[in-house]
C-alpha cells in the first residue's frame, strides 16, 4: 500500500471517528426533538390549528349602523395621520374605521372622526351579552395559546368570551377593533397541544416573539438537519464495509438497539433528510426565497394613488346603499377606488367610488391595469381563476377569490390577485415557486394529483412519518443508555 494510499486511510478514518462523534453527541440532543416532530405531524395531518375564517367571523358580527355614519373614508384616514388600509365595522355601539398602517390599527370614530379608546370590560359584556346567554369574559390580556401568531399583533389586547356551550368553545374579541377574530374548542385545544403547538414550537413565551420563536426553531432545524445529514454518510459508510467483511451484511453492528437505529436508518434515511430539510426550509422567512411580496414602489404604482386621494369623492350618505354589511373595505386598484361590502354570508359586493356596482370582471380589469403600472412593458394577459386544489394556492393560503394574471417572461412574474378587493396577494417568481415544491409539497405530500385525493395523500405521509418516529425512538433509546453509561463512569 503506497504512502498516499495510507494517508487517505487515516484521513477517512479521522474524518468518520469525527463525524460519529458529532453524530452521537448532537444526536443526543435532538433524538427526542425528532420523535416528538414525526409524532406532532402525524396528528397536525388531522387537526389543524385552529382558525377563524372570514366568512365565519363575519357571520358573528352585527351589521354596520350606516344610518350614524358622518364621517367620510377620507376624513377618518386623515384623523388617523394617514393609513394603507382602511374598513368599515361595527365596533361595539359604534361604527367605526380601521385604519391601518405598518406600525398597526387605529379605530376612528364614524360619527365624530375622533380616535376611539381600547374597549373595556363593560364593553366586552355587552358582546358577551350579544353573543348568548350565559357567556363569561376575562379580563384584558395580550398574548395566550390560541391567539400568540403574529398576524394577531394588530388587534391585540383581546377579551376572551367563555361559551357554556358544553364544548368548551371560546371566542376572541379584540379590544382595538371589535372584532371576534378567533374560535376554538376544548377538542381542538386538546389536539393541538400535542399537535400543532408542539410541532412548531408555539409556545406562548417563545412564540410571542417573532424574532425569538424564528431564530430558535430555525437554528434547531438547521442542527436536527446537519445530525440527519451526518447519521445519513455514516450509516451508508458502515454498510459499505460490512459489505466487504468476509460475510457481507447491511450492518457489522450486534447488540439490537444500535443494529435497529443502523438498518432503519438506510430505509428512513431519504424521507428523513427530504422532511427536515423542508421542515428547516417552512422557516426560511426570505432568507433564501423569495417571500413573494410587491416592494413599496411597485405597490404604490399598483394602487395608482394614495388611499386618501382616491377616496376623497366618497360621501358618507352614499355608504347607506350598503345596508345590512358586515364589513366595508376601501382599496385603491389601478388608480380607482374600490368599495367592497362584505355581509354575513354570501358573496361581497363591489362599486366604484360614485356608486356604479362592478361585476368581477370589471375587477379583473382594474387589477390589470394596476399590474401594467407596476409592470410596464408589455400587455397583461387575461387572468385565470385558481382551483382549490392549486399547489400554489394550498402552499401560499389563497381565498378561492383568487385570479392568476400568467407571467410574460423578462416583464413580470406571475401575479395573484384577490378578486375579492384587488389586493396583490402574491408575486409569484421562480424563487418562490420553488420554494413551495422545496417547503410545501415536499412536506406535507401536497403533490400535483395528490392534492385531490386528501384520505390518499394522508395515508401517504403518515406511513413514512410512523417510519420516522419508529427510527427516532432508537435514537432515544441510543441516547439514553449513552448517556448513563457516561454519567456512571
Amino acid at each position: 500500500m503506497s504512502i498516499v494510499s495510507v494517508a487517505r486511510r487515516r484521513w477517512q478514518d479521522r474524518a468518520t471517528k469525527q463525524l460519529a462523534w458529532f453524530h452521537r453527541w448532537l444526536g443526543i440532543a435532538t433524538c427526542l426533538v425528532f420523535a416528538l416532530w414525526f409524532a406532532s405531524g402525524a396528528i397536525l395531518l388531522f387537526k389543524p390549528f385552529p382558525s377563524l375564517s372570514h366568512a365565519d367571523q363575519l357571520g358573528l358580527e352585527t351589521p354596520i349602523d350606516l344610518a350614524s355614519v358622518r364621517v367620510s373614508p377620507r376624513d377618518a384616514l386623515l384623523a388617523a395621520g394617514g393609513g394603507d388600509s382602511l374598513r368599515l365595522v361595527q365596533r361595539g355601539p359604534t361604527a367605526a374605521y380601521l385604519v391601518g398602517t405598518a406600525q398597526g390599527l387605529t379605530p376612528i370614530d364614524a360619527r365624530t372622526g375622533a380616535r376611539l379608546p381600547l374597549l373595556g370590560r363593560a364593553d366586552a359584556a355587552d358582546a358577551a351579552r350579544r353573543t348568548g346567554p350565559g357567556v363569561r369574559t376575562t379580563p384584558a390580556f395580550d398574548y395566550d395559546q390560541w391567539v400568540v401568531h403574529n398576524r394577531f399583533d394588530p388587534l391585540r389586547p383581546f377579551y376572551r368570551l367563555d361559551l357554556p356551550d358544553g364544548a368548551g368553545t371560546r371566542l376572541y374579541l379584540s379590544a382595538r377593533t371589535g372584532e371576534l377574530v378567533q374560535r376554538t374548542n376544548g377538542w381542538d385545544r386538546g389536539w393541538n397541544w400535542i399537535g400543532a403547538v408542539l410541532h412548531w414550537a408555539y409556545f406562548t413565551p417563545i412564540r410571542a416573539s417573532f424574532t425569538v420563536w424564528d431564530q430558535t426553531v430555525w437554528w434547531v432545524s438547521l442542527v436536527a438537519l446537519l445530525v440527519a445529514v451526518a447519521g445519513t454518510v455514516l450509516g451508508v459508510v458502515r454498510t459499505v464495509a460490512a459489505r466487504r467483511q468476509r460475510k457481507p451484511s447491511l450492518t457489522f453492528f450486534r447488540l439490537k438497539w444500535i443494529r435497529w437505529h443502523h438498518l432503519l436508518g438506510l430505509f428512513a434515511s431519504v424521507f428523513v433528510l427530504a422532511w427536515i430539510l423542508s421542515g428547516w426550509l417552512s422557516m426560511d422567512h426570505g432568507r433564501l426565497f423569495s417571500r413573494g411580496r410587491a416592494s413599496a414602489t411597485t405597490l404604490a404604482r399598483y394602487t395608482g394613488r394614495p388611499l386618501a386621494t382616491g377616496l376623497a369623492a366618497v360621501d358618507p350618505a352614499s355608504l347607506r346603499r350598503f345596508d345590512g354589511a358586515r364589513e366595508l373595505g376601501f382599496t385603491m386598484v389601478g388608480g380607482s377606488p374600490l368599495l367592497t361590502a362584505w355581509p354575513a354570508r354570501g358573496e361581497p359586493r363591489h362599486h366604484a367610488a360614485d356608486g356604479t356596482p362592478l361585476d368581477g370582471a370589471r375587477v379583473a380589469a382594474l387589477a390589470a391595469g394596476g399590474i401594467a403600472a407596476a409592470w410596464p412593458g408589455a400587455p397583461v394577459p387575461p387572468p385565470r381563476p385558481v382551483p382549490a386544489t392549486d399547489l400554489y394556492a394550498l402552499a401560499e393560503g389563497w381565498p378561492a377569490t383568487a385570479l392568476r394574471f400568467p407571467r410574460v417572461p423578462g416583464v413580470r412574474p406571475d401575479i395573484v390577485v384577490n378578486g375579492a378587493d384587488g389586493q396583490i396577494l402574491t408575486v409569484l417568481d421562480d424563487s418562490r415557486k420553488a420554494y413551495a415544491w422545496i417547503y410545501y409539497a415536499l412536506h406535507t405530500f401536497n403533490f400535483p394529483g395528490l392534492t385531490s385525493h386528501q384520505l390518499l395523500r394522508q395515508i401517504l405521509v403518515l406511513i413514512p412519518l410512523l417510519l420516522g418516529f419508529i427510527f427516532s425512538i432508537t435514537g432515544v433509546v441510543l441516547g439514553y443508555q449513552r448517556l448513563r453509561k457516561t454519567l456512571r463512569r
